[in-house]
């Protein structure tokens, strides 16, 4: 069958439907058959390429970005998204290397400035990720995922009353976001709010009553303002759900000194 450009255009047109719907299977078919007509078709190999990466096809995903490549090497997106594919194979420094490349195209665009801050924490580098983070803001202000990986960068530095700022802009926006609420109390106990902390971590656990980490985290502001029988509670079930893990940070937490000749809590973690 051969193709027009209209009928190619609406080929990718309805796969981006299917995309949009998450159906990412359905969409790479459309996507392939606009493909067997000219395959370099820049917009089939990109949304084939988004639509690999959220089916975890990275290697996949990157042969569409590359080929793209091979025909405009200055497409800014491409290359942003071929970092984002090495970044998910845990390739971080060719992921930087791509983005740096998008960069020297445009400073200033922000997807590759996120995205380079997000590498850089992986890689433990939180001042160079601040300064990614704080590029990508400046363009995108009101954007809440910057935001919140910049709140999380400032916690990383000690930095927790900055920290907490951020995550409450988070929360202001998007009032359950239960990562941002978790480590927002998280800077609260670091800062000694425990009595501010134990609230937050309620509030998680009316929809994640089972979450191990929540219950472990809220164990600790426990035991720190000196509610030992409730800390203990909440240990055992924290290790319910986590096991040996939860036992380990337990055994090693400063947080529990005060009751740790305690045969409760000898029989809670051994």
């Amino acid at each position: 069958m051969n193709l027009t450009k209209g009928d190619a255009d609406k080929i990718i047109s309805e796969g981006m439907s299917y995309a949009k719907l998450e159906k990412h299977k359905k969409a790479i078919s459309f996507f392939d058959k606009a493909l067997k007509k000219d395959q370099y078709k820049i917009d089939a190999l990109y949304n084939k390429g988004l639509s690999l990466t959220k089916l975890g096809k990275y290697k996949e995903a990157i042969s569409c970005f590359e080929k793209i490549l091979e025909r405009d090497q200055n497409h800014i997106s491409g290359l942003n998204n071929l970092g984002n594919s090495y970044a998910a194979l845990e390739q971080i420094e060719k992921a930087i290397g791509f983005y740096d490349k998008a960069l020297k195209i445009d400073p200033h665009y922000a997807p590759a400035l996120y995205n380079k801050g997000l590498t850089k924490i992986k890689l433990g580098k939180y001042d160079d990720a601040l300064s990614c983070l704080n590029g990508a803001l400046e363009i995108e202000p009101d954007n809440t995922s910057m935001i919140y990986y910049k709140g999380l960068v400032l916690g990383k530095q000690k930095r927790h009353d900055d920290a907490i700022l951020c995550l409450d802009k988070v929360l202001q926006k998007d009032p359950d976001n239960y990562e941002a609420l978790f480590y927002k109390a998280n800077e609260l106990s670091e800062l000694g709010r425990h009595n501010d902390a134990i609230p937050v971590f309620d509030k998680i656990l009316k929809g994640h009553p089972k979450n191990g980490t929540v219950i472990y985290a809220k164990a600790r502001s426990m035991a720190e303002i000196g509610r030992y029988d409730d800390a203990l509670v909440l240990l055992a079930q924290a290790i319910s759900y986590y096991g040996r893990t939860i036992k380990n940070w337990a055994i090693k937490d400063a947080s529990f000194d005060k009751l740790k000749e305690d045969p409760r809590f000898k029989t809670v973690v051994k």
